[in-house]
């Protein structure tokens, strides 16, 4: 019998979008008045500073990944002691892991913001603010996670929605508060953003202690156990560092070589990937714990078709919103700016196409996490992504290539890495290369090609105006779906649309 629930997996998915588009348009805003309030040099420094810490990371998201995977196993078995078990020693762990990561921010991560960061003397007690409270929010986040995976592994996707609408809410607020006050504005935001970390951890423990007795964490020590976590996640490391080197990497050396304008650019960049690709990480969240329950049940053939179309669908979410913001994105940024940073458009056009990219590693990393048996794949892709750093760091140093270089060079060797996860998944989950490129690769490309040909077609004849936006847009949108719907889905996946839309309007007529 399938363990795997499509109709939870909709109707988490939908619940979460439902979140998403309400914080995408608070998000939207608030990035718009924050870069406005700050200045470009001030945002610029948040985002470069508090990148120093991020730098770290790394460790919080193997350790992250690995809560999931045991939580979900567990969940799978129902085996409820296990899984008390499992959620008290990674408690404990993530306590040491916090204890290490402040010596390293306060140690190696000071030395590098005082010694190699750029940014305007007159800016260094500003500078310290932003880097102590970014420490602070970020063990904050890295201590929350056990619960914030345990609610993600329970599959309580609606916890998560209330929680993002009332941090979107909170930061909103945050923006009136920019506004109005008479004090250093950088320091100002940074505080306010440390008081909304601080409540939004606070409710994930709360409600966790609360609803399930197997988050009551008392102290428990299992050598055994805390072995097979670590072997799982020693490997790991190297995906982390690599994740590090794509995002955080990528903003030192910005910072290195052109200075915190440039970091402006590539911090609104980065915040319209944020959010956008947050439609992704909502769908992934909702088929995450099912692939991982699949593996645990032993069905490898229903993972497999689930792994299959999950890529596409995922692929297809982010092209649906990124085909028209990429087409019309001066535009766009125009719109949504007072003042937009140079460079910004073209970092956002390409670093959304290397989200594009990135959609189609997370079902395979997924797959790889329920196995356990990593090293191979963080090996090979892993390794691949660390290359990111040093090579656009040589680039750089040469004069090589300009800003816009080092993501170029990100989304070369994404598309390496994708070729290493492809072979991964065929040696541990005999996974059908031919298969996988005919059913899931050349339909993303047909729908990709199919899409962009009339939109663009009508780019190209009309000149920048508010009737080519909506003309644009609009076209993109239907573009799209129609090439999706009759060339990306299967005839079961239309049939089970068709039956979906037929019973929404007998509800309606009835």
């Amino acid at each position: 019998m399938s363990v795997i629930d499509q109709k939870k997996i909709a109707k988490n998915t939908a619940l979460l979008y439902v979140r998403m588009l309400f914080i995408m348009l608070i998000s939207f805003y608030t990035s718009r008045e924050v870069l406005d309030a700050l200045g470009e040099i001030d945002y610029g420094i948040y985002n470069a500073v508090g990148g120093i810490v991020v730098a770290f990371s790394f460790l919080n998201g193997i350790m992250s990944s690995a809560c999931q995977r045991y939580f979900s196993i567990e969940i799978g078995r129902s085996d409820y002691a296990a899984l008390a078990r499992v959620f008290k020693l990674n408690v404990t762990v993530f306590i040491a892991l916090g204890l290490i990561i402040l010596l390293l921010s306060e140690s190696f991560g000071l030395w590098f913001l005082n010694h190699k960061m750029v940014y305007p003397p007159e800016r260094y007690t500003a500078v310290q603010w932003v880097f102590q409270t970014s420490i602070i929010a970020f063990i904050l986040n890295m201590m929350s996670t056990p619960y914030r995976s345990m609610i993600i592994a329970k599959e309580k996707m609606k916890v998560f929605a209330y929680c993002g609408v009332v941090e979107a809410v909170l930061k909103l607020l945050i923006v009136y508060v920019l506004l109005v006050s008479q004090e250093d504005k950088l320091i100002v935001y940074a505080l306010l953003m440390l008081v909304v970390t601080i409540g939004i951890n606070a409710f994930y423990y709360v409600y966790c202690r609360r609803y399930y007795a197997e988050c009551r964490y008392r102290f428990y020590w299992n050598y055994p156990l805390f072995k097979e976590i670590i072997g799982y996640t020693a490997w790991n490391v190297c995906g982390g560092l690599a994740g590090v080197g794509k995002s955080q990497g990528i903003n030192i050396l910005l910072n290195m070589f052109f200075g915190p304008k440039v970091n402006a650019a590539r911090g609104v960049a980065y915040q319209v990937y944020m959010t956008i690709n947050q439609f992704v990480t909502n769908y992934m969240m909702a088929t995450n714990p099912q692939i991982i329950k699949a593996y645990a049940s032993g069905i490898r053939k229903e993972m497999m078709k689930l792994v299959f179309q999950s890529s596409r669908f995922s692929y297809y979410l982010l092209f649906i919103l990124i085909m028209p913001l990429f087409m019309e994105m001066d535009f766009v940024l125009n719109l949504w700016l007072k003042e937009v940073p140079e460079h910004t458009a073209l970092f956002t056009r390409l670093i959304l196409v290397n989200a594009l990219i990135d959609t189609l590693a997370t079902p395979f990393y997924t797959s790889i996490q329920a196995t356990g048996k990593v090293k191979w794949y963080q090996i090979t892709v892993g390794g691949s992504l660390l290359l990111i750093v040093p090579i656009a760091y040589i680039l750089l140093k040469f004069r090589l290539i300009a800003p816009e270089g080092v993501f170029i060079v990100s989304i070369v060797m994404s598309v390496l890495a994708h070729v290493f996860r492809m072979i991964s998944m065929k040696r541990q989950l005999e996974l059908s290369i031919a298969s996988y490129v005919k059913e899931v690769l050349w339909n993303l490309f047909y729908v990709t090609i199919l899409s962009t040909i009339l939109p663009l077609l009508l780019c190209y004849l009309m000149p920048i105006s508010w009737l080519r936006f909506c003309l644009s847009v609009s076209l993109a949108v239907l573009s799209t779906s129609l090439v999706v719907y009759t060339v990306g889905l299967s005839m079961s996946e239309r049939t089970k649309i068709r039956q979906i839309i037929i019973r929404k309007f007998k509800r309606n007529d009835a």
